[in-house]
């Protein structure tokens, strides 16, 4: 407080209250020391066991026997066993453990201490058997439920008593079931009755019906000794009353047949016997329920000729008759040929048999591999086709021939030739069959089949070519993958001309999906050398001039960077100059390969970039991961990394340099799939401390087996144990070993399911298929590509045809079940494509051919892919050369069904055009800045817009593409028609003006620093203000924009003007060598001591008459006052500053300011003004002691 005197008073009571008491702490721990309750584990169970029942009989020596016993059940059991024994002698037990233990405790116990006694039951021998059961199975578990001994007679005694001990509870309830079995088993009976071989098929009846019906009459179980036996008893088991009935029954047919049958014999040759027999011995039933006669044929290890009847004698003659009926009514005949004769006597589909033998349903003819013919049927029949085949097979045998010629297996392809070209000219100048072995037999045997004159050539001119390619000569060069295409050339035009120049070498160059450089020559020695230094030439060249970078893209961004036929991708090659290598469809790699000179492909990877970034929100998001869990988590070539990239959507993930302290792992891609990646990392991280990793292997061919289809079998196994399965990748050099990551138990279990599916897929199975022949050419043709790829899409399973010309169509696949399964699946499909195959033409104008076929024929391709066909267009130039090619007919080859969506499909592509009626006015507005807004309707719609120029002021837009683009292309149109119908009447809204008289003094403020404040202005109300410029004195403000945006703008600034004329300004005089330390580097200062007063400071420009000149304006008078006190200090502290430095510069005089009257503070109610025993003196204090030179801390010292 400041009174008049100059004096500030202080109470310091009031300036330092005293602070509050501490509060009395808690007790630590509160609610968490309460222990949990933990339920109890264990179990408690007290018994007795009275006087009379205790087995021990030394009752007064209690604690030896009886407790010995319980301590070795407890140590058993692990249970804690008491005994307790009472004045009238009786024992009691207590057991505590676990609910289990003390239950088997308690058994071994009442066993061990309670009196055993013992009865015997006597019950029939036979019953002992259903009293034991199985293996004793039914006897142990009587004994476990009553804990009795039981003892039953052996086998060998002759003793019916059984003996049973243990206590008398168990005892009883034991003999109880035991007498209940009894009982049970006195129901039944068994009978046995003789009876003699030669009787049992009257017992059994035609086709077992009599057997059947007295079983199912009676009830009982009949049991007829097989053939083979020799025991002749037939044993009748069941219910009493219903085994005696069927004993009565069989006894009486015995006694009858015994009474009755008679026998009688003839002979018949063994050929025939089948015959007599027939299927499933339908022969000797039929003869037995016609006739009632047994009929009883020797078996196949006789070899005699004697058939035996056994009957009523009336009926024998009859019997008889039927069996030489049946043995005569077919025969069988042999005709010796060659092997090789076999497939002409057949011919194709059997017809030159059919043609030889005209009653093929009448003789069964059977080819052997033993060179054996065998004909079988009707005795005239079969004599008939036996003279017929015999003649042909002298006429063949005199006419044909056949030849093998030794050649090494290497060199059989050569004399295929490519695509079997040379075989099939030998085969069509000579007419035979060449049958060359399958690589899988290595066999040098090439077989030649035909007329005599024919074979002979036929040799000459294949040993010719295994002499010419002898002497030829195989070199390998190696040349990167990524030039092959360049030596190839656009349609194979540099090829060709190594070709032209080396017409005798023949250039093998590896597939794409191979991944190999190598590079095959084969002809001439001296041409193959050549080329091979010419080659070498061109790779050192391609080397030193190609430079390879590669952009990490994104499979659904492709077709936008290639833009609508390839017109982005090839811009960017124009500009460039640099060759871009797309991704292939079908192929898992991301990466779009650039190649040429270093600065045009750095230039070109730019502009891929960006043309990506601008496609997709791809966002670029990190995560901090510790370096330790980083080397585990990209461990193993990081395999963990690129299963997490693949399940991402690809997302691109980058770890830290190898030697790198950072922990920052950078995720790029679109925002979902990064997010997710992130998350993956992060309880990768988490659970990598406490994660398991283990590996197994399988082939690679059944790999496809365990993911199954769609990833269904992984999928339900990552669901069933939460357990990551990683296959091997295509690069991967261990293309067996299958790895999992996860916790123990669930990596554990998923191995043990996996390792099942392998173990089945290894089991080897033999299965067969049937094939016309005539479709085997197709899949041995082209060195047997059709197997081949059906053998390594289904586990490498071995396939097997027949020998060409052989007519046989069983062939045979061996392998895994579920691949030998699908490989048969996969022939079927095959065979059954080829059996509906078709070609049907179609008519498209040949100028919309160019339009289909554009990208390289990659919707064409597709269509192929989709519908399983083959698609033709004509030859444009063979066209205009022949007049009867026809330019419009393209051809369709497939399966019938197929054929036809392949059609409808392919029409669906020709592009049709389409007017559409836009405003000239909108042309602008559709077309876009630097045309984007079209080129993006054409690029996501697949068409062609044309808009008419502007000089001739057309309405009508052209559209071309296919129906579905065209009419996609239109909705967009009218989309964007509507957007420029809703912006017109926008701008119409928008263009509403309003006029404000604000004086020219006020519009400096109004425009404000660097025009700052009427930005703000318009951005807040979306409006457009217009001020008078240069020599223009006019008071108007011009608004333009919504009229009631206009009018919320204009009110602001007359408030902001009412604001401006209500503040009170003054203004001082200040250096003008301060100004530039009073603004600061970019207006900083000055901004901060405005806002810190709430003031506006205005300064001279630098032309003003008066430099020194500043006006500080504000709302607040204090303020103003407050800000020009502060400018002042800071001024005579920079002048100050600024004199010492530049000391022998002239100073700029000041007037001398008044000195601040000095003023006196007074401190009351302080704590060393209260007590003096709180705070003593220090010396020169009152009293006593002030006398004397020393103090409170001594002698002073001065």
């Amino acid at each position: 407080m400041n009174n008049n005197s100059g004096v500030i008073e202080i109470d310091y009571s009031t300036e330092f209250p005293t602070l509050p008491a501490a509060p009395q702490a808690k007790p630590a721990g509160g609610a968490w020391n309460t222990r949990p309750a933990v339920r109890a584990t264990t179990v408690t169970q007290v018994f007795t066991l009275a006087t009379d029942e205790r087995a021990s009989k030394k009752i007064k020596t209690f604690g030896n026997e009886e407790q010995k016993s319980c301590q070795e059940i407890a140590q058993a059991t692990g249970t804690r066993i008491e005994l307790s024994e009472s004045r009238d002698n009786s024992l009691t037990v207590m057991i505590k453990g676990p609910r289990a233990k003390v239950e088997e405790a308690r058994a071994s116990v009442v066993r061990a201490l309670q009196t055993k006694l013992a009865r015997e039951v006597e019950i029939p021998k036979e019953h002992h058997r259903a009293l034991i059961g199985k293996e004793g199975a039914a006897l142990r578990s009587l004994e476990a439920d009553t804990n009795c001994r039981i003892m039953v007679p052996g086998r060998d005694e002759n003793s019916k008593t059984i003996k049973v001990t243990g206590p008398r509870e168990g005892i009883d309830r034991a003999i109880a079931h035991i007498k209940r079995v009894s009982e049970q088993q006195a129901k039944l009976a068994v009978e046995r009755v003789k009876c003699a071989k030669v009787y049992i098929p009257w017992v059994r009846g035609p086709n077992n019906e009599f057997l059947d019906n007295l079983v199912a009459s009676t009830g009982a179980k009949i049991n007829i000794p097989p053939p083979a036996a020799t025991d002749e008893t037939i044993v009748i088991t069941g219910e009493r009353d219903g085994v005696l009935k069927a004993a009565a029954t069989i006894r009486a047919i015995v006694t009858e047949k015994e009474r009755v049958v008679k026998s009688v014999t003839c002979q018949v040759n063994r050929a025939q016997h089948r015959y007599v027999i027939g299927q499933q011995r339908s022969g000797l039933h039929e003869v037995l329920r016609n006739t009632g006669v047994s009929v009883e044929v020797p078996s196949e290890e006789d070899n005699s000729e004697t058939i035996t009847l056994r009957g009523d004698p009336a009926k024998l003659g009859e019997a008889l008759a039927l069996v030489i009926s049946r043995a005569s009514s077919v025969i069988a005949a042999q005709i010796q040929a060659p092997i090789w004769l076999h497939k002409h006597l057949i011919g194709p589909k059997g017809s030159i048999l059919a043609q030889l033998v005209p009653n093929r349903d009448k003789v069964h003819i059977d080819f052997d591999d033993s060179g054996a013919i065998y004909l079988e049927g009707p005795p005239g029949e079969v004599k008939t086709a036996q003279t017929t085949l015999t003649d042909e097979v002298n006429r063949l045998v005199k006419e044909m021939t056949v030849e093998k010629v030794k050649v090494h297996p290497t060199l059989h392809r050569h004399v295929i030739g490519r695509g079997g070209s040379l075989i099939s000219k030998i085969k069509d100048e000579t007419g035979v069959l060449i049958n060359i072995p399958n690589e899988s037999t290595n066999s040098d045997e090439i077989t030649i089949e035909g007329k005599k004159d024919g074979v002979k050539k036929a040799v000459a001119e294949i040993r010719q070519i295994v002499s010419k390619i002898e002497n030829e000569k195989s070199r390998d060069i190696i040349i990167e993958q990524r030039f092959h295409k360049l030596i190839i050339g656009q349609k194979g035009g540099e090829i060709q001309k190594l070709r032209q120049q080396y017409p005798t070498v023949v250039f093998s160059l590896p597939e794409a999906n191979k991944k190999s450089d190598v590079i095959n020559l084969r002809g001439d020695k001296n041409e193959v050398d050549a080329a091979y230094k010419q080659l070498q030439k061109i790779a050192k060249d391609l080397q030193e001039t190609n430079y390879q970078q590669a952009v990490l893209t994104f499979k659904e961004f492709i077709k936008h960077i290639v833009g609508k036929g390839g017109i982005n991708i090839r811009k960017i090659r124009d500009e460039t100059n640099t060759r871009i290598d797309m991704p292939e469809g079908g192929s898992s790699d991301d990466k779009i390969l650039v190649t040429g000179k270093k600065e045009n492909v750095e230039k070109a990877v730019k502009q891929l970039e960006k043309i990506q970034n601008e496609l997709a929100s791809i966002v670029t998001l990190e995560v901090n991961i510790p370096v330790k869990i980083q080397q585990r988590l990209l461990g193993a070539g990081r395999r963990l990394i690129a299963d997490i990239e693949e399940e991402c959507g690809g997302v691109h993930v980058k770890f830290p340099a190898e030697k790198s302290d950072s922990e920052k792992v950078v995720v790029r891609g679109p925002q979902g799939d990064a997010e997710k990646a992130i998350a993956l990392l992060q309880k990768m991280a988490q659970d990598k401390l406490d994660t398991h990793e283990d590996s197994l292997k399988a082939k690679p061919e059944f790999h496809r087996y365990l993911i199954g289809k769609g990833g269904a079998k992984i999928k339900k196994l990552r669901e069933q144990y939460d357990v990551r399965v990683m296959f091997p990748r295509e690069n991967d050099e261990d293309k067996e070993t299958i790895h999992l990551i996860g916790k123990k138990e669930d990596v554990d279990g998923t191995k043990k399911e996996l390792e099942a599916l392998i173990k089945q897929l290894n089991e080897t199975v033999e299965i067969t298929v049937e094939v016309d022949p005539k479709y085997h050419k197709n899949f041995l043709s082209r060195g047997a590509f059709l197997v081949k790829d059906i053998q390594e899409s289904n586990g490498g399973v071995s396939i097997s045809f027949p020998k060409a010309g052989d007519g046989a169509s069983t062939v045979t696949i061996k392998g895994s079940k579920q691949c030998v399964e699908s490989a048969k699946q996969r022939i079927e499909e095959i065979v059954e494509d080829y059996e509906h195959h078709t070609t049907i033409h179609i008519d498209i104008p040949h100028h919309h051919h160019r339009a289909i076929l554009a990208n390289r024929g990659q919707k064409v391709h597709e269509l192929q892919s989709q519908f399983n066909c083959q698609i033709r267009f004509p030859d444009r130039r063979q066209a205009e050369e022949d007049s009867t090619i026809d330019a419009n007919q393209v051809s369709i080859s497939g399966r019938d069904s197929k054929c036809e969506a392949a059609r409808d499909a392919l029409l669906a592509l020709v592009p049709i055009s389409k007017q559409v009626e836009v405003p000239f006015e909108m042309h602008r507005f559709l077309i876009g800045r630097k045309g984007d807004a079209v080129r993006k309707i054409m690029q996501e719609c697949d068409v062609n817009i044309k808009i008419p120029k502007e000089d001739e002021n057309s309405n009508e837009i052209t559209v071309t593409g296919t129906q579905e683009a065209v009419e996609a292309a239109i909705q967009a149109i009218d989309v964007k028609r509507e957007e420029f119908d809703a912006q017109a009447e926008d701008r119409r809204l928008k263009s509403w003006e309003l006029e404000l008289e604000v004086p020219v003094v006020y519009h400096q403020k109004i425009i404000g620093p660097r025009g700052e404040t009427v930005k703000k202005l318009r951005e807040k109300f979306d409006v457009q203000i217009s001020l008078p410029r240069g020599e223009n004195t006019s008071d108007k403000i011009t608004i333009h924009g919504y009229e009631s945006n206009a009018r919320d703008c204009a009110a602001e600034i007359e408030s902001f003007l009412a604001d401006i004329k209500s503040m009170m300004a003054q203004e001082i005089s200040l250096d003008p060598r301060y100004h530039p330390r009073l603004i600061g580097a970019k207006g900083i200062n000055l901004k901060k001591v405005m806002a810190e007063f709430g003031v506006e400071i205005t300064l001279p420009r630098g032309d003003d008459p008066k430099p020194t000149l500043v006006t500080v304006a504000g709302k607040n008078e204090d303020a103003v006052w407050d800000c020009i006190d502060f400018l002042r200090r800071e001024e005579e502290d920079y002048l100050s500053e600024r004199q010492d430095r530049y000391q022998y510069m002239s100073q700029r005089s000041q007037p001398a300011d008044e000195k601040p009257k000095l003023q006196t503070v007074q401190v009351k109610n302080a704590p060393w003004q209260l007590s003096g025993e709180d705070f003593p003196e220090m010396g020169g204090s009152t009293g006593p002691a002030a006398s004397s030179n020393t103090g409170v801390w001594g002698a002073r010292r001065f």
